[in-house]
Formats: C-alpha cells, structure tokens, sequence
C-alpha cells in the first residue's frame, strides 16, 4: 500500500483543526484541492477518515486510530529531512514552528523572513501554541511562535508582536457606534471567547481575566477548532459579541469586517494587549547563543518590515 506523505500532513492538519477552511489556511492552500486529497487518502487507505456534513467534521474510528501513528511518522520524516540537509549542507538546519491560531498576516511575514535568514531552516505550523510547546520541549523544534503566557517554566521567550484585544460585534449592535471600548462595557452582554479554545492556558487565563472585571456572561458557539465562520454567523444571528485580536489584514479580521460587522479595539488601559514570542528550549540545544542571535536577527527583520507598514 502506497501513501503519501503530504496526504498524511493534510490529515493531520484536518484532524487537528476538525475544519477544511482552518486546515486549508494553515497549509496555505485552498479547501477544494485539500478535500481532494483527503478522498485520494482514505481510498490509499480503504476508509473514510473523517464523518462530514454541513456544519460539522469528526474523525472516525479509523481517523482516531490513525491520528497518533500519522503523527509520529510525520515528525520521523521532518527527522529525517533535517539530518539529510546538515549532511548536505555542512550546518545545522532550525526547525522554527508557529501557531495556526496567530493572526494568518503575522505568520505571512513570519514564514517570509524565515525563508530569508542565511542558515538553514525548516518551517512548518504544526497547530495550537500547547503543540508547538510540546515540539519545543520534546527537541522536534528549536524555535517556535506561540502565545503568551506559557505555563512551561523550561522556556525561554522574545516577545515579536503585541495586538490589541478587540471585540467583534453586528453592524447595528450599540457599541458598533465606538471608535473603542472599555472591558467593563461587556458586563451585561453574551461574550463568546472561542478563538482562544485551542490553547487551554490562555483560554483559562481570558475567563479569569473577564470574570475579575465583571464579565460573567461567557457562552460557547462552536465545538470545532477553528470554526471562526460558524461563531460569526451565530454573533450575528444572536447579537453576540466576540473577543479576538485587532488584526483587521488577518483571516479572522476579514471574516468580522464591513458591512455585516464591525471591528473595534479595546482601551488597553482596561485589557491588556495579546503577545506573541518567540519561544525555546534552552536545554534542547546544543548552542543556544547562536539561536538566541537568529532570535535577535528575526526580531529585527520583522520590526523593519512592521515599519514600513
């Protein structure tokens, strides 16, 4: 039995995501041809891998049993593809990863300013912060996007990128009329914070920061990960209000735009801005002055290219 090992990624990327949009944006490809190659795959197979309608996708048994092997001969191959190239190449090849969930325009010029470093690399996005932690800890990675805070205490960090907390609400709902808002202006709404479900840390960190301000109301719009548009179409069928990150060039600013809704920033005198680091494992590496310089330069890179913004 033949199987290839970019349908393997794809599965991977769709089980952990239990949405084809979501995986399509973080393989960088679209949701036809990624459907396709998971109907190629479940016939190299012999079954389906994942149960599927309208609103909803769930792996089957076979998806399930799958899910763990698929992992592990995936992270084998990106093994075995690093020390080919230190082989070929004389030097050792960073597997820098990111997190789906930061805003798809920072991981853009991220995966770019990578792609210009002078040492050898290796990129990928293997899902939530908690699974590039994992990566980093384990020695799969050297260098890793997630957001902060981080519970694990063996990781060092480099803040890249701070974004303001937002709130996306209908384009006629009463605080659509505000330039900005203050947290204590949710108080007495439905607040839907589900973009922050893959990361458990800064889910829990949110609900405790909400409830301390008096924001009690907090309701759940999806079960997927990764299901931004269902949770925009309930915000706007039951005028709720969703807390994200002001991105407004990212794929969850597009999908809460003009005209059916509305973007706003929140005063961050009362909620603080989300960081972004740049994350390792200092006991992982075999000279972590030298990533700690490729920190630096990638840091530099990217405050240049936000300067030109």
């Amino acid at each position: 039995m033949h199987v290839d090992f970019t349908r393997l990624r794809y599965f991977v990327a769709v089980a952990e995501e239990l949405h084809f949009k979501r995986a399509a944006d973080r393989l960088m490809i679209t949701p036809p041809p990624l459907s396709k190659q998971i109907k190629l795959l479940e016939n190299e197979l012999g079954g389906r891998l994942f149960d599927r309608d309208y609103h909803n996708v769930g792996l089957t048994p076979l998806g399930e049993t799958l899910l763990g092997p698929a992992r592990d001969i995936l992270d084998r191959v990106d093994d075995l593809k690093a020390m080919a190239a230190r082989m070929t190449h004389g030097a050792t090849v960073i597997r820098i990863g990111a997190t789906a969930y930061a805003p798809s325009d920072f991981l853009a010029q991220l995966e770019t300013t990578v792609a210009a470093l002078t040492v050898p690399t290796a990129f990928s996005v293997p899902g939530s912060a908690a699974e590039v932690t994992a990566k980093l800890v384990s020695g799969h990675l050297d260098l890793g996007l997630i957001h902060l805070p981080s519970s694990d205490r063996r990781l060092r960090h480099r803040v890249v990128a701070s974004y303001p907390g937002a709130i996306a609400v209908r384009f006629d709902d009463p605080l659509a009329a505000s330039d900005s808002v203050s947290i204590e202006a949710l108080r007495e709404r439905d607040v839907v914070i589900d973009f922050a479900r893959p990361n458990p840390v800064v889910l829990a960190g949110l609900t405790r920061g909400l409830q301390a301000r008096g924001v009690q109301r907090i309701v759940r719009t999806t079960n997927q990960l990764g299901g931004e548009l269902e949770m925009a179409t309930q915000v706007f069928n039951r005028h709720l209000v969703a807390l994200v990150t002001y991105a407004p060039a990212s794929a969850i600013g597009r999908i809460f735009s003009p005209p059916e809704f509305k973007l706003i920033p929140i005063d961050e005198s009362t909620w603080p801005p989300v960081k972004i680091a740049l994350s390792w494992a200092p006991d992982r590496l075999g000279d972590p002055a030298h990533l700690e310089a490729l920190v630096d330069e990638i840091a530099a890179a990217i405050g240049k290219s936000d300067a030109r913004r």
